[in-house]
């Protein structure tokens, strides 16, 4: 089914969130922690991957609630509403200093780790989840995506160009760094909460010119734990999600350990300031959104796997290159950042998209359909992965000696900053590619699942033995 113009670009500002949220605290997390709070590397991890923990174990809660929302504003919407406003309280939050003893530190900003965590996962869920329903086109859902990815940029400016931008013009203006940074945490916080507000007020349930909305008194149904454990059991079972939930936790620790590496990377290894780093990051943005026409033109003509498999092959073996090579100057860091945004145009504009086209496999496996509940499995590995990249980040730079109240680092501890910058991103994304061989969903068997459900629908019968390769 085609969609409106009006649907995709609303669909798509609701990206902003999604990536503003998730990049920020993937980029400036970790190092706030260490260098603006003063915890110890090993124990800003922890922290880090507590929340990312959290946010697993909420994910799936929240994903079997929308399913079974009973809303006359449909599955998803209510949940972008109620979440907006505690979004962007949190974020400026967990942002700012507090002035406490280093225990209390670990505690206080433990706390809001899981307060920010949790916000996202009220919004992160049924919103990917939205956009499998509202159209079950193959092509569709990646030009849907296309659309996302493009806001995605912007989200990626507002979590990762901006506060570097803000920090340096409030430290030039004499703001202290600690105010700086609460005042960049409550900007991308208040960002994210109004693209939530756009996209939930102007987007419909569905495109589809039949459909009616009716009007219900229940708004969530009771959560039965028993059934929401063995609906997800049931999803796991299926070969196509265990491939694509595990491909998805390899990259994203790649990316992870890479976008929270780099900050340390430019400062130290390389000893740009922010003005410079503020512009690498910006080019990364841009380049990010000139890949979109390309991805989405090879897509159409290949399976999406292929094209992320290669996407993926590429950037890993330029990573290892580029790690003994050196990356040594200010154009040398432009040149590897171009290169990053090849694999993460591929992941965050075809994985989703092939994440949606499992939703009808799982259908098909179970005969209803869980769209929320195939999705919150991608929120379920962002999660974990968030957790497993900054803690291993957090050891590297501790086990390399990193000392976060020092201006120069030891050399040991630029080469472990180096190796999550360069070689360990590299080498997860061949991991990656190498799992992605094994995902047997395409565009041929995709259109073979869309014609059984048909049938299913119309109660002609089929063969369920020839999807034995994806269920």
């Amino acid at each position: 089914m085609k969609l409106r113009f009006k649907t995709k670009l609303s669909y798509g500002i609701g990206g902003i969130a999604d990536n503003s949220m998730y990049n920020f605290a993937a980029s400036f997390l970790l190092f706030f922690l260490t260098i603006i709070v003063g915890i110890e590397p090993a124990a800003a991890g922890f922290i880090a991957a507590m929340g990312a923990i959290w946010e697993a174990v909420c994910g799936p809660i929240i994903g079997y609630i929308s399913d079974n929302t009973d809303s006359r504003y449909g599955k998803r919407k209510p949940f972008l509403m109620v979440s907006a406003a505690p979004i962007a309280l949190s974020t400026g939050l967990l942002f700012t200093y507090i002035e406490l003893p280093y225990t209390l530190k670990i505690i206080y900003y433990g706390f809001m780790v899981l307060v920010f965590w949790t916000t996202f996962a009220m919004f992160f869920v049924p919103y990917m989840a939205w956009g499998s329903d509202l159209t079950n086109d193959y092509n569709e859902r990646t030009v849907l995506r296309s659309y996302t990815y493009v806001f995605y940029q912007i989200g990626m400016a507002i979590g990762i160009v901006m506060p570097t931008v803000i920090v340096a013009f409030l430290t030039n203006r004499g703001y202290s760094e600690v105010t700086s940074w609460s005042y960049v945490g409550f900007f991308v916080g208040i960002c994210a909460m109004i693209s939530l507000f756009i996209c939930a007020l102007t987007i419909h349930e569905t495109d589809n010119k039949g459909y009616v909305k009716t009007k219900r008194d229940k708004i969530i149904t009771k959560i039965k734990l028993k059934e929401m454990y063995l609906d997800y059991w049931e999803i796991l079972q299926l070969k196509a999600i265990r491939y694509l939930i595990l491909a998805s936790i390899m990259f994203l620790v790649s990316n992870i350990v890479f976008s929270s590496g780099r900050i340390y990377y430019y400062t130290y290894n390389i000893g740009l300031d922010g003005g410079q780093i503020s512009k690498i990051l910006l080019i990364i943005t841009v380049s990010g959104i000139a890949f979109v026409p390309f991805i989405n033109a090879l897509a159409k003509s290949h399976d999406k796997n292929k094209v992320f498999l290669w996407g993926q092959v590429l950037t890993g073996l330029l990573f290892i290159i580029f790690r003994f090579m050196g990356v040594d100057s200010y154009f040398a860091a432009i040149g590897m950042g171009i290169v990053f945004s090849i694999a993460n145009s591929c992941y965050w504009q075809l994985m989703p998209s092939m994440i949606y086209d499992v939703c009808e496999v799982e259908e098909l496996h179970s005969g209803q359909k869980h769209s929320a509940s195939v999705i919150s499995l991608q929120a379920l590995s962002e999660s974990l992965a968030s957790a497993i990249g900054l803690q291993l980040l957090g050891l590297i730079l501790q086990l390399h000696g990193f000392d976060s109240q020092s201006a120069i680092q030891s050399e040991e501890a630029l080469v472990g900053v180096s190796n999550s910058f360069t070689l360990y991103p590299g080498i997860l994304m061949i991991i990656v590619a190498l799992i992605i061989l094994k995902y047997p969903v395409n565009r041929k068997m995709f259109n073979r699942v869309m014609s059984a459900l048909d049938k299913r629908k119309n109660g002609q019968e089929f063969d369920m033995d020839q999807f034995k390769d994806i269920l």
